[in-house]
């Protein structure tokens, strides 16, 4: 490859580009969508590296293009102002993040991470769209679409049908509200209603793809009908016979008149040709939608050719039927290939049970409907028989709890895909005559068929929909939580993983939940109303964009939105990429469409001359790529004669904006702070990347000094990360422990693991007051959690006896003092919940019984102390803070 060539280099960065954008969406769902920071670090510090390096030869490009007048930083074109918040809005949130971190968080552990996940989102947006402004990439992009919907959907059901390894691809459970067949399908995201929520989203793309296919081929099919016999004054077959019939008499005639040379040979010539040109006219120009107006292009330009090039007229007709006959192969072809990942879509949507999932996925069907009224029908006839037989496996695996022998389970999940596909391309198949009843028998037909299949899966999970549900109950006390939690810091949060963080001190009941199970609410944790109103800004905008440029991607973009709201979609990564790719793809679908509507179909010296008495040139009108096909942006001869450009923006009648500096010094300093940001988030990564590495080698260790060793290394290189503070501290001896706890509460101050560390190294000590403190603390910040109280007042009890021990009797009768009152608190607060019954006590709160045997203990501690005098430290209050604090 020359790479002193503009082409070339624009070329060589596209597939860059493209390259990275298919790397990050394939590791996104390999890694399981990418929940877990600690397992994508490497692959963070790998891509924020290669994006400084596509932005110095991004850079290095368009100053070699522009040389003459100046360059761009990576001039990415933007269609509107939506393009641009949308590409703006994830920098934006990567700003809030890292003054959070500045500010002093909560957790600067899970803020790092928050902020390297933006930075990649950022990024990853950027290269989208920079991949969709040129056609080879916008091919790429959607290449990359369909491959990871069918790799997610494939390897879910094959783990069910022919026992593929995948750890976790079955979510089992024995509570009838959280399955009805008491296994769940979470595919390779591990967790069923993400899934559910992501196959949704696919299954929405390519089943209203296929609606706006049909419609369009149906109203194609009508309207030729209805033309037809408009022109041929009959019914039924007769007129497209009587026009077949007048095409070959009249080319053949005019072929056979144009024999001899001179004028009057030419003059007969170009009459026949006008002749010819208007009959394709007059057959196609009743065709509205774009498929109409390519295949008029196409027997126009064939027409021309079979009178130029002086065919015989009989044989010159066999070939134009021969093609025709051909293109409706192509078409079955194409409409059968645009319905291939229905079923499979669909069925691992049902498996995964996820209720949110449906419900949001028919909202987003609903509200697209209502919009678009017309796509009713074809959405019933293309999305019946998938939705049939997805139902039907369905049931036949809900029987067995998804358990299948591998042939069996083959052979129907085949069985059921290739009816799913024959019966949707009979179903979808255009009309050919001017009767209705075969439609409307079809039409019938596929409601059937639609209401057989929700009949069947309504019916097996009835109970879940119909009864209480605890997990809808239970997302309400988070909701409420969740609520009093923020109005701590409304405006700007309190950084990365404040739930997380401190859900075990907001709870208002023993429930389990680490996740808030709302997007909207975790933002407005993290970072206030500021990010909230960011983020909102930013599904505002995509929605904008997808609208005004792809309106049928916007029912998958309103299942996720959706979907969002009430389950923790937004902490996996694969989630922000594919909104990001549905903005690429719609943004590349009006680009390389008004593209193509600017270009001929053939080069300019290959165009015929214009045609005497001829409604215009033989290819004077656009032929735009059929929305929603495979791929999305198809090529065009006029695309490829003229490229849209990639780093200046394409030619259209949209008004471009892009990111220009024209001064040399300001654009040298624009692309040297890029660089700085990407490499310096790129080391941080790979700091994290060493930390937890060395991390779980320390976990994995059996020789203490070597583990010790290893978790200094850990703390080391990423000092932010409290379990291995807590960890090592465990080993250390005073005062070296307390120091490290104290140190690592500078990064995590209300982490409930290292205050009750402290508490522990507290109550070993002589200090009751200090011992107290920490234990107060520590049981603020995890306030159901029975087995620490019972432990706080089994340490209090030996900080008494080993007092009583060194003749210290007041210290020793307040410290069982301070015991009893802590069990007191304790036996209150499990009164307290379980007379509010056992339905969100999932931590099972409650008093053990050994917490008698401590109380017993302690009351003769008293008594030994001589306990009957009065104390002096007042046991209801809150302990002696301790002199040093983190």
């Amino acid at each position: 490859m020359r790479w002193n060539n503009q082409d070339s280099q624009k070329k060589a960065l596209v597939f860059a580009c493209t390259g990275a954008v298919s790397a990050a969406v394939m590791a996104a769902s390999l890694l399981r969508g990418m929940f877990f920071a600690g397992e994508i670090y490497m692959f963070l510090t790998v891509w924020l590296a290669l994006c400084g390096l596509l932005c110095v030869w991004g850079q290095a490009a368009s100053a070699l293009r522009h040389a003459e007048r100046g360059g761009y930083v990576l001039a990415i074109p933007v269609v509107n102002k939506a393009a641009l918040i949308l590409l703006g809005c994830p920098l934006a949130i990567l700003i809030l993040y890292a003054w959070a971190g500045l500010r002093g968080p909560v957790s600067a552990q899970e803020t790092a991470d928050e902020l390297l996940r933006w930075a990649f989102y950022a990024t990853f947006a950027i290269l989208a769209h920079f991949c969709a402004a040129d056609r080879h990439g916008a091919r790429f992009l959607t290449a990359i679409w369909h491959v990871t919907g069918m790799t997610i959907s494939l390897s879910a059901l094959l783990a069910v049908c022919a026992e593929l390894k995948l750890p976790y691809a079955i979510a089992y459970t024995a509570a009838p509200e959280v399955s009805a067949t008491g296994a769940r399908l979470a595919g390779l995201l591990q967790y069923p209603n993400t899934f559910g929520a992501v196959m949704a989203v696919f299954l929405l793309e390519r089943l209203f793809a296929a609606a706006g296919q049909v419609e369009r081929a149906q109203s194609l099919a009508a309207e030729r009908c209805t033309g037809t016999k408009e022109r041929s004054g009959g019914n039924g077959n007769s007129g497209p016979k009587k026009i077949r019939k007048g095409i070959d008499g009249e080319v053949t005639h005019g072929v056979r008149e144009w024999s001899g040379r001179g004028s009057n040979g030419r003059r007969k010539m170009l009459r026949v040709r006008g002749i010819a040109h208007r009959i394709i006219v007059w057959g196609w120009s009743g065709r509205k939608g774009k498929s109409g107006r390519r295949n008029m292009q196409r027997e126009r330009g064939f027409t021309h050719r079979i009178i130029v090039w002086g065919w015989s007229g009989r044989k010159g007709i066999r070939g134009l039927r021969g093609w025709c006959s051909s293109a409706e192969k192509r078409q079955l072809l194409l409409r059968m290939l645009r319905m291939l990942p229905l079923f499979p879509y669909a069925a691992a949507l049902l498996l995964s049970e996820s209720r949110g999932a449906w419900l949001a996925a028919a909202l987003a069907s609903a509200a697209a409907l209502l919009w678009k009224r017309q796509l009713c029908m074809p959405l019933l006839l293309a999305g019946a028989a998938p939705m049939a037989a997805a139902a039907l496996l369905y049931r036949q695996l809900a029987r067995t709890g998804l358990a299948v022998e591998p042939v069996s389970g083959l052979l129907l999940l085949a069985g059921l895909w290739g009816a799913a596909l024959l019966g949707g391309a009979w179903l979808c198949r255009r009309r050919t005559g001017a009767a209705g009843g075969g439609h409307a028998a079809r039409a019938a037909l596929a409601a059937a068929l639609w209401t057989a299949a929700g009949s069947a899966v309504l019916l097996q999970v009835s109970e879940r929909i119909t009864g209480p549900s605890s997990t809808v109950a239970a997302r309400g006390l988070f909701y409420r939580d969740a609520w009093k939690l923020a109005a701590e810091a409304p405006w700007l949060g309190r950084g990365g993983g404040t739930w997380r963080s401190t859900y075990l001190a907001a709870q208002s009941r023993p429930y389990v939940g680490s996740q808030v199970h709302s997007g909207y609410l975790d933002l407005l944790l993290n970072l206030g109303g500021a990010g909230l109103a960011v983020i909102l800004l930013l599904l505002l905008a995509a929605g904008w964009l997808v609208a005004a440029e792809a309106p049928r991607l916007l029912p998958p973009l309103l299942a996720l939105a959706l979907h969002s709201a009430v389950d923790f979609d937004w902490s996996y990564g694969l989630v922000w990429l594919l909104l990001f790719l549905l903005t690429a793809l719609a943004r590349a679908e009006k680009l390389h469409h008004a593209a193509a509507d600017n270009s001929p179909v053939l080069p300019a010296a290959a165009q015929p001359p214009p045609i005497p008495g001829g409604p215009g040139s033989l290819a004077e009108e656009p032929v735009p790529a059929p929305a929603g096909s495979i791929p999305v942006c198809p090529a065009t001869a006029g695309a490829a004669a003229s490229p849209t450009p990639l780093l200046q923006g394409p030619a259209s009648p949209w008004r471009l904006m892009s990111l220009t500096l024209q001064h040399p010094l300001l654009k040298v300093s624009a692309v040297t702070l890029l660089c700085s940001v990407t490499l310096a988030l790129s080391v941080l990564s790979f700091q994290m990347t060493k930390g937890e590495s060395l991390y779980k080698q320390a976990a994995g260790a059996s020789q203490r000094e070597y583990r010790i060793s290893l978790l200094r290394q850990s703390l080391q290189w990423n000092p932010r990360q409290p379990q291995a503070a807590a960890a090592l501290s465990r080993m250390l001896p005073e005062p070296e422990g307390s120091a490290l706890l104290r140190k690592a509460l500078g990064y995590t101050p209300e982490a409930a693991a290292l205050n009750w560390e402290l508490a522990k190294r507290a109550m070993d000590g002589n200090n009751p007051g200090t011992a107290l403190y920490w234990v107060r603390k520590s049981e603020a910040l995890d306030v159901f959690n029975a087995a620490k109280r019972v432990e706080a007042a089994k340490g209090m009890l030996g900080m008494s006896m080993r007092s009583l021990k060194a003749g210290d009797r007041t210290a020793s009768s307040q410290s069982a003092e301070a015991g009893l009152e802590l069990l007191r608190q304790y036996r209150l607060l499990a009164e307290q919940e379980d007379n509010k019954g056992r339905q969100h006590n999932d931590r099972r709160f409650g008093v053990h019984q050994e917490a008698e045997g401590v109380d017993l203990r302690l009351r003769e501690a008293c008594a030994a102390a001589g306990c009957f005098q009065a104390a002096i430290l007042p046991v209801g209050g809150e302990g002696t803070k301790p002199e040093v604090e983190p």
